[in-house]
């Protein structure tokens, strides 16, 4: 494919009409115009807005993400910042949606300047970059530097200019994209696994510093990644010979455009990507200009120190949009034993405009369950196991389910593998029991969850279910092992024998508060992959927490889980269903709208839960009566005992308004801190 494009493009220049003059057209005008930033995410362009004032009519333009060439119009209006899409058609015309077509963008804009008509306000006041900010093609290269590479090749394939930068010059692109990561700081071409990591532990681990590398095949490449101080390894697959893509992942024609989806998104990695490790070969000028197109983005002309003011009295998280910055909470801030005052109306914002949207009547389950009561049907059931298994015990038992998990995921296992014993619990399709899995001449101890009734609908539930855990792998998260089929469907998971963390609580009331923290940092340690996975666990509580030890949880029950859609927000569910609503956030609620921050709100009640030993939330209210409680600005009281900073963590968990509510990253920061000081204390 890419010869017949290079073959298209480098037509003879004898072939050439003799009035056709070969001469460089330049850069599409649009990429020049200062008030054009490239190709940043919507989060950047809302940050660049802020930064600069938020003022009436200002405005900025930027290429989509995705699909490439687009472009977005973001601008501001009575405090708010509103997109409008600009999309090209089959012509090569641009167009807002119900508008008219113009060749560029910038005629779309200068038409809009004099016409009131289309957008929320007249784009007036440009938002224009730093002197030293260029438009960012992708990351770490200017519009400016890949002109100039497309200009060389051009040249090179003794190629029309005025044709290969004119009328081709998408083509040309594509063409140049192909081989342009060999010119990346990050490309460290054809180096062993050992040398990568050697290289990048020499460089001084950076939250998303990363590497890329020609396998020894000379046919796949690999990232190479540090998150958390540890390396991450990815295979990159060549699929077809025409594109890139991370297994399951999307797919790219190009390794420059891979690397630029993941510095803006996750999108199954544990972090984004941030910066390069510099391979040797690379021109130390390469390096800087790379870092200077990342570093210089959201400074504001003439102020290179910009710093935003927090509100009084709320908790200061780190700040992870920069992995450099490693400051910490500082958490003595203190808050009174009673609740919070009321909170203002938090509104989503109802169209271009911003305006309050009309709020639906809540509509709560046809069926509202308190999941944490113990039904007549789970009161016989035995207790796990109450002698803890020691340390090395569970060490080596988690080796054994990494071992054995890589070895059986890719095939259902046999009936006469799994061998079932005693009862753990029950729910909505079918049991809980323990059992015995025999792989790879071991005999593990699992959990199954078994299908009753070979009920169709719980099959489909259950198969859901066990396609999400597939992907999960976290020592803190309940790994799936493998999917039996005998005469009903087994889902084999790990066991985690000492059971539901709420019903520890509930015995353990002289538990020490590094205890409690602990299990609370081991939680938000499994919530924050997820996290990373893009996985909203929609049933995040201390019953859905098991015990290895009393001194190991994992976060289970994932029958409510989802995968958020490459570039979705947020899960929708089509309607209500059995929700544990004293765990949801208001937006759950309303618009039955779920995503990570939702997740925190029930991390917050989970949190509330331990520090204190498994009491029900909310006491004996209705679910109408907790949503009105919550709205008018009241929170769940003070446990008993607990920490100020600890409360001042479940409150800003629980803000109406999600985009405050912190992450399981900037949490996990905080619980650390907090754990080390009252461990070493044995507070």
């Amino acid at each position: 494919m890419m010869k017949k494009v290079a073959n298209l493009i480098g037509h003879n220049r004898t072939q050439m009409n003799n009035n056709e003059q070969d001469e460089d057209p330049g850069i599409p005008r649009v990429y020049s115009e200062p008030y054009f930033y490239g190709r940043i995410t919507r989060q950047e362009a809302e940050e660049i807005m802020t930064i600069n004032g938020k003022e009436d009519g200002q405005y900025l333009l930027r290429e989509s993400i995705t699909p490439m060439g687009n472009f977005s119009l973001t601008m501001a209006y009575q405090g708010n910042i509103v997109h409008y899409s600009i999309e090209k058609k089959i012509d090569g015309q641009y167009m807002i949606a119900e508008g008219v077509a113009f060749p560029d963008p910038v005629s779309l804009i200068q038409h809009y300047q004099n016409n009131n008509s289309g957008f929320v306000t007249v784009p007036r006041i440009p938002c224009s970059r730093s002197p030293q900010q260029e438009a960012i093609a992708f990351r770490g290269l200017s519009y400016r530097d890949l002109h100039s590479h497309m200009k060389e090749t051009a040249k090179n394939m003794n190629a029309s200019l005025s044709r290969a930068l004119g009328s081709m010059r998408e083509s040309l692109l594509m063409l140049v994209l192909r081989t342009m990561h060999e010119k990346m700081p990050w490309y460290h071409g054809v180096i062993s696994r050992e040398e990568c990591i050697k290289r990048l532990e020499e460089s001084g681990h950076t939250n998303g510093k990363f590497i890329i590398r020609k396998r020894a095949d000379s046919q796949t490449f690999a990232l190479t990644m540090s998150c958390d101080e540890q390396m991450r390894h990815y295979f990159i697959l060549v699929n077809d010979g025409e594109t890139y893509s991370i297994e399951n992942g999307q797919r790219f024609k190009a390794l420059v455009i891979l690397v630029d989806h993941y510095h803006n998104k996750r999108d199954g990695l544990p972090c984004k990507l941030t910066i390069p490790c510099a391979s040797p070969n690379v021109k130390h000028q390469a390096y800087e200009n790379y870092i200077r197109l990342h570093n210089n983005l959201t400074q504001k002309p003439g102020n290179t120190n910009v710093r935003r003011p927090s509100p009084p009295n709320q908790i200061k998280f780190p700040n992870t949009v920069h992995a450099q910055s490693q400051s910490y909470l500082q958490c003595n801030v203190k808050t009174p034993d009673r609740p919070p005052p009321p909170i203002p109306r938090q509104y989503e914002t109802g169209g271009a405009m911003g305006t309050p949207p009309i709020r639906r009547q809540p509509i709560f389950p046809p069926e509202i369950t308190v999941p944490d009561e113990v039904t007549d049907e789970e009161e016989n059931v035995p207790v796990p196991l109450s002698q803890s298994m020691s340390h090395e015990e569970a060490e080596r038992l988690e080796s054994v389910y990494i071992d054995i998990r890589e070895d059986v995921m890719s095939t259902d296992l046999r009936p006469e593998q799994v061998k079932l014993e005693g009862k753990l619990g029950s729910g909505q399709f079918g049991e809980v029991k323990k059992g015995i899995c025999q792989l790879l001449n071991k005999y593990v101890p699992v959990a199954v969850k078994t299908l009753k009734n070979n009920d169709p609908a719980g099959e489909k539930e259950i198969l859901r279910e066990a396609t999400l855990m597939k992907k999960l792998d976290h020592q803190h998260i309940v790994r799936m092992i493998g999917v039996c089929k005998g005469e009903s469907l087994m889902l084999v998971m790990e066991l985690a024998e000492l059971g539901p963390l709420k019903k520890y609580l509930e015995k353990n009331l002289d538990m020490k508060v590094w205890h409690q923290v602990e299990m609370i940092l081991q939680i938000c340690l499994g919530m924050q992959y997820l996290e990373s996975t893009d996985v909203v666990h929609r049933d995040l509580a201390t019953r859905n927490v098991l015990l290895v030890t009393e001194h190991f949880a994992k976060i289970s029950d994932f029958g409510m889980s989802r995968i958020l859609d490459s570039g979705s927000e947020y899960y929708l569910a089509h309607g209500p269903g059995r929700w544990p609503l004293m765990w949801y956030a208001p937006e759950c609620l309303y618009y039955h709208k779920f995503d990570t921050k939702s997740d925190v709100w029930s991390f917050g009640v989970t949190l509330w839960e331990i520090m204190s030993f498994g009491a029900r939330p909310y006491d004996k209210r209705k679910p109408q009566e907790i949503l009105h409680y919550v709205e008018s600005g009241n929170r769940l009281h003070k446990p008993r005992n607990c920490d100020d900073r600890i409360y001042n963590l479940m409150l800003s968990c629980w803000d109406l308004s999600k985009e405050k509510r912190p992450t399981f990253r900037e949490m996990g920061t905080v619980l650390g801190r907090l754990y080390n000081e009252f461990k070493k204390s044995d507070v």
